[in-house]
């Protein structure tokens, strides 16, 4: 764990955001902008390899690309991480790497799925106590190519969260579309939707949240409303969409009395205002709405029969009325999406999964087990690709396979999900009996898994439960579980809605009505029929097999996306919360397993680049594979555990590795000696002649000054003679004439 987390710190420090663990990429979020996603950047990577150049996650979307093209194979790219790791922006980057460089460059240019994505975020997204812009659903995107360019997109929903549309915890925010249209929308609409401030309704204000620092509610507005139009979204839609979200904020408003009639507990609404509030808005029925939220109808053969709610089965029906309501709008929204980003054809397809992390939120339902059973399913199906891509690689460069004991265990999934008595089978059971409760539920837990190690009980006698996941144990309270399983559009509320006046309303209700005729029919048994599944669970564990057939089919590249630290800030990096993300994420538990064989692969030119000096320039007389056995036999010696030699690989112990590092490091300390003393030597040799040098011009110089110091001697000496010569011929000339004189006087 030391040397990993060393390595992100060192790089995450240096702004090198992406490292290769293995085949995983590990992704640090930055939290700041470094602007490396640019059309350069991503040329880099046109056509390259993994190993040719620096980690990035387009090198990642570049050979998913290639793999599609060269082989039958579908590619699937799995991005995992805590919420606010940096999913959605992973996802982002492939698909605007592969619209960049792969897609036609005249004006049939496909739609860009980054258009919609303010949508998905909208309607998606919400904030938690983790994150303030969490993506409350996992999503399947596929990318379609035909001839090698991108024609189109697609995406897909898995459990969208509705029950964040009627509970949020404290400190947390309903979906952003709510508060964004409260602040975005102009007043004149405000007063035609009867819509008022975010506080003044029961489904936004229990979080006591409703405003984010730094998010402009009324600008996402803006933003959200553009994306809707670009979807070619008519003014009739989009004002129906206005007034179903008004129509969910209206209904978390609607209050209840009791009253006793013959020793039962009645509902009634205290007050006729908000329920003729939403028949107003969603042109319905204001009578049959207030029956199906204070009555539950029984269909028999011969009669419906009305049975009065309790308060409480009251406030569950107004809920369940609102989840679907938004859970079926943003199925049609989606729909909508799908239907302007589909391609015309193609032939295959590059898929990116954005799926949860693990979640433990502090107060966590039945969508939290369903999230984190996910991961534990997925996590399962990456130890066995890892293992299967280590096997894979083994037989490619023609090594012994050394069989590797498989670290994960299927106990934890069969212990939630096997039947018959797996938690998620239980419930199910549970949820098909009337008379079964919450707690009959935990009781079942506790008779059939007290004992497990999977399971731990509550030491005081609470109403919760806690699974001891891979990732570590998480505690989950049962309140609402079965109401939250059953998750069945009840046949009056699709009767009431399917006739609704206003079309987009009347459309998504009649097509789930007709899915849920399909489904009874199926149900009660055409044969060689497959039921279909009807609970929320059941329906989640089919899409989850679904997803898992689909990853099985397809060549898989993993990303883990990494938060460095819990405030969102950056340059800061919290090695504890790090850590356990590293173990959430698996990717400790890939390292032991790539550490069983031999971890440390090096191509043999990359391998003779930096060890073959070890053995001096005989390797260059041979070839590169007899040059690797070379080096390995005169450093390492012949031990057959430390070391294979591929096909186009040296496979190496982390023994082996650092008998290497050793004899390199002390070779390089050797040569640097050399160096600086070859160095040392020519220094010395330049400043002596250097000296020598100065010395000849100082002696040259003093040569001169003696010389020119003899010449003015002897000259002096020279003119004195001279002088005295004309001296003593002007004395003998006098004397001469003196005596001329003498002679003639």
């Amino acid at each position: 764990e030391s040397s990993v987390l060393l390595c992100l710190k060192k790089r995450f420090h240096r702004n090198l955001l992406y490292t290769y663990i293995g085949q995983i990429l590990v992704s640090v979020n930055p939290f700041k902008d470094l602007s490396i996603y640019s059309e350069d950047v991503a040329t880099q990577y046109h056509q390259g390899t993994l190993s040719k150049n620096a980690p990035h996650i387009f090198a990642i979307a570049e050979m998913a690309y290639t793999l599609s093209q060269s082989s039958k194979q579908e590619q699937c790219v799995i991005i995992s991480g805590h919420s606010g790791s940096g999913k959605t922006e992973a996802a982002k980057a492939i698909v605007q790497y592969l619209t960049m460089l792969y897609q036609r460059s005249d004006s049939h240019r496909i739609r860009q799925p980054c258009n919609v994505l303010p949508i998905l975020e909208s309607f998606g997204n919400a904030r938690t106590i983790l994150n303030d812009n969490s993506s409350r659903f996992g999503k399947l995107l596929n990318v379609y190519l035909r001839h090698g360019i991108v024609v189109g997109t697609s995406i897909s929903q898995y459990l969208l969260e509705k029950s964040r549309v009627v509970f949020q915890a404290h400190g947390e925010r309903n979906y952003h579309v709510f508060y964004e249209l409260l602040a975005g929308l102009p007043v004149e609409q405000k007063e035609e939707l009867y819509l008022q401030e975010a506080e003044s309704y029961f489904y936004l204000n229990q979080g006591r949240a409703c405003d984010i620092l730094g998010k402009e509610d009324s600008q996402d507005f803006l933003v959200l409303v553009q994306a809707l139009e670009g979807i070619s979204l008519s003014d009739d839609q989009l004002t129906s969409t206005w007034a179903v979200l008004a129509a969910i904020l209206q209904l978390g408003n609607i209050c209840f009395t009791s009253y006793e009639k013959e020793s039962y507990e009645h509902a009634a609404i205290a007050s006729d205002t908000e329920i003729q509030i939403v028949a107003n808005l969603l042109r319905v029925s204001a009578d049959f709405l207030q029956s199906a939220v204070t009555h539950r109808v029984t269909v028999t053969s011969y009669d419906r029969i009305f049975t009065p709610l309790s308060v409480e089965g009251a406030i569950d029906a107004r809920d369940s009325i609102a989840k679907t309501l938004y859970y079926l709008l943003f199925e049609w929204l989606l729909l909508k999406i799908n239907e302007w980003l589909a391609p015309w054809e193609s032939d295959c397809a590059v898929g990116i999964v954005d799926i949860h992390g693990f979640e433990d939120l502090g107060v966590n339902s039945l969508e939290q087990l369903c999230i984190n059973f996910a991961n534990e399913h997925l996590q399962h199906f990456f130890s066995q690709t890892v293992i299967a891509q280590e096997e894979e690689e083994y037989s490619q460069e023609q090594l012994a396979w050394i069989p590797i004991s498989k670290t994960y265990s299927e106990s934890c999934l069969d212990f939630i999900a096997a039947k018959p008595h797996g938690i998620l089978c239980i419930l199910d059971d549970q949820t098909s009996l009337t008379q079964a409760t919450d707690h009959t539920f935990l009781q079942k837990c506790h008779y059939h898994h007290g004992n497990s190690p999977w399971y731990a009980k509550p030491k005081l006698p609470l109403p919760v439960f806690t699974v001891k996941h891979y990732a570590g144990p998480i505690t989950y309270q049962v309140h609402k579980f079965l109401n939250k399983n059953r998750d069945q559009l009840r046949p009056e509320v699709l009767d009431i809605f399917s006739q609704s006046h206003l079309k987009v309303v009347s459309h998504i209700f009649q097509k789930a009505k007709a899915a849920y005729s399909q489904q009874r029919e199926l149900g009660h048994g055409g044969k060689g029929l497959k039921p279909q599944a009807s609970t929320l669970v059941s329906k989640f564990q089919q899409s989850l097999q679904d997803l898992t057939a689909k990853l099985r089919r397809s060549h898989t590249f993993f990303i883990r996306c990494i938060t460095p630290n819990p405030k969102k800030l950056s340059n800061i990096f919290d090695v504890e919360y790090v850590t356990c993300q590293l173990r959430h994420s698996g990717i400790l538990e890939a390292i032991h397993i790539r550490k069983e064989g031999y971890p440390v692969r090096l191509p043999f030119q990359n391998f003779l680049a930096r060890y073959g000096l070890l053995v001096g320039r005989r390797h260059n007389c041979l070839e590169e594979r007899e040059g690797c056995a070379a080096v390995l036999s005169h450093v390492v010696g012949n031990p057959p555990d430390l070391y294979q030699i591929g096909v186009t690989k040296v496979f190496l112990k982390e023994k082996a590795r650092q008998l290497l590092e050793r004899r390199w490091n002390q070779r390089q300390s050797w040569a640097i000696v050399t160096l600086q003393r070859k160095f040392r030597c020519l220094l010395h040799r330049k400043r002596l002649h250097v000296l020598q040098e100065k010395v000849t011009v100082i002696q040259a110089h003093f040569r001169g000054y003696q010389a020119r110091k003899h010449y003015r001697r002897l000259k002096k000496a020279l003119v004195q003679f001279n002088t005295m010569i004309l001296i003593s011929r002007a004395l003998i000339q006098r004397r001469k004439h003196c005596q001329v004189t003498l002679f003639s006087g």
